[in-house]
């Protein structure tokens, strides 16, 4: 299978690193020119936690150097989704597929404005995932959700699945992918902008009262929402879905954490930006939410 990947950040580059080892022909696209110098120069560097592995890939930042791929993962961050999609379609056949596995909800829509929507799959990781510096990747193992966005377990989703499978990691296939996408917003919900905003790493969330205060009332308007949207779940299932993985992740700083670290535009927009949004078409108050947006927007400055 001939794979483009959009975008080298930590989940782009696992996700690299998984399908190089099933023995696939994978080209990297990547816009950041240091990430490009660093990976050409020195491979890259993954660390699971069990040593570190150094591939040495195709990268470049032109999508048609690598050619017609069969599949497409977009891996970017939200807020790039528009050009990146323009790009895809320079290179997509009728049968190239596109796997969006993203932080936040409305990503397949946005993508599905500019490619064809039959196109475009959706997936999700439990990866608790950091990019230490271009081009070196730490993680901790988790397991890959993907599946189509009107549900139903097609060819083309047990083959992709068995071509990660092949990688060595877990995969499991959804029939309701859209519920994954929304399960995966709330725990995005309930620990990245509070990690962002108290420089906390994941573990030490639940553990301070004040912390986990903010966080239970962020996850409860992001539930009010998704049951509103017809999404089915248990919400003190969730409250414990995400203190698992604040465990489960105890030492990792929230990708929101990064980015603010490094002086990057967040993805809070997507995130408990979405929440508010999604609210106020509901006439569901998510106060909470709408607070610790615009504290993160105001932290980043723009």
């Amino acid at each position: 299978m001939k794979v483009t990947i959009v975008g080298t950040g930590a989940i782009g580059s696992i996700f690299g690193t998984v399908l190089c080892n099933a023995g696939q022909d994978v080209t990297f696209v990547e816009v950041k020119q240091d990430y490009i110098k660093a990976i050409k120069e020195n491979g890259l560097h993954i660390d699971y936690g069990q040593g570190e592995k150094i591939l040495n890939i195709k990268i470049t930042d032109n999508i048609e150097d690598g050619g017609v791929p069969d599949l497409i993962i977009n891996a970017v961050k939200s807020y790039d989704n528009i050009q990146a999609a323009k790009d895809c379609l320079k290179v997509m056949s009728p049968n190239t597929l596109i796997l969006t596995m993203q932080n936040g909800v409305g990503n397949v829509e946005t993508i599905s404005e500019i490619v064809d929507p039959k196109r475009v799959i959706a997936g999700t990781t439990t990866f608790g995932s950091t990019v230490v510096k271009p081009g070196y990747v730490k993680s901790s193992m988790g397991v890959i959700h993907i599946g189509e966005i009107d549900g139903g377990i097609t060819e083309r989703i047990e083959k992709i699945a068995k071509d990660l499978e092949n990688g060595g990691f877990k995969v499991e296939i959804s029939n309701n992918v859209t519920s994954l996408i929304w399960t995966k917003l709330l725990v995005n919900v309930g620990i990245n902008a509070i990690g962002a905003l108290t420089l906390r790493k994941n573990g030490e969330i639940p553990e301070l009262a004040p912390a986990a205060a903010v966080q239970k009332m962020l996850v409860d308007e992001g539930a009010a929402v998704a049951k509103a949207l017809g999404i089915k779940f248990d919400v003190e299932d969730i409250h414990e879905y995400v203190k698992k993985v604040c465990y489960g992740t105890a030492q990792n700083k929230a990708s929101m954490y990064q980015d603010i670290e490094r002086g990057s535009v967040t993805e809070v927009n997507s995130i408990n930006g979405a929440i508010v949004r999604e609210g106020k078409k509901l006439g569901i108050p998510t106060p909470a939410n709408e607070v610790i947006t615009n504290l993160i927007l105001t932290r980043q400055g723009r």
